[in-house]
């Protein structure tokens, strides 16, 4: 019983939490979202109901199974980054190529294309510090992870992103596309700026 009390204590916390959030951010593209979830998803059911009409069998046996390749994978990861005192050469890394970035018009690097893309640009090509190689691994597998989720759920995925989009109002979607497109330009110039000084780790 005081599990059960405890329980639906929470739960109504949460609840009120997100109404807040609602209440907040209404005509927001994430006020909206987060509306739509609350009145789709009372309870775990509902929750349930939605992977039983759209997760088929064979797509949960494949995510389960990408999941635990990913586990075992990130887990490696963990073991080589620590073992190859990756966290402090990334530290410096990092602490360098922000310093050097920040500066005239670059005041927030989540604004990456522009002036903080050339003072980055600046940054390599003046003999700043190059992305370590333990780094640049992580890098690596996680855009080889990133092109096989497109691969292999990106249809499915853009399946769900229009139901979503069907109970959006206009100005919410208006919103979500302009948000992507956003997205989309900031990584495109991360990209370039990753492809033209990308380290030469083939000797190690």
């Amino acid at each position: 019983a005081l599990v059960s009390t405890q329980s639906t204590g929470y739960r109504v916390k949460a609840q009120d939490i997100v109404n807040e959030f609602i209440a907040n951010h209404q005509n927001t593209l994430f006020g909206e979202l987060a509306n739509l979830a609350v009145a789709n998803f009372r309870s775990i059911n509902d929750v349930k109901a939605f992977f039983a009409e759209y997760v088929d069998r064979d797509l949960e046996a494949q995510v389960s199974s990408d999941a635990q390749v990913a586990a075992r994978e990130v887990q490696k990861l963990a073991h080589q980054w620590c073992k190859s005192g990756c966290s402090q050469d990334s530290t410096d890394f990092l602490q360098e190529l922000f310093g050097n970035m920040h500066g005239g018009q670059c005041v927030d690097a989540a604004q990456f294309c522009g002036a903080c893309q050339e003072n980055a640009n600046r940054h390599f090509k003046s003999g700043g510090q190059q992305i370590p190689c333990c780094l640049d691994d992580i890098l690596q597998k996680g855009i080889a992870a990133y092109d096989y989720v497109s691969a292999a759920y990106g249809a499915r995925i853009d399946e769900w992103v229009g139901l979503v989009s069907q109970e959006l109002s206009d100005e919410a979607n208006a919103k979500a596309a302009e948000f992507a497109a956003e997205v989309n330009r900031q990584s495109a110039c991360i990209a370039d700026a990753y492809d033209e000084h990308n380290p030469d780790c083939s000797s190690r």
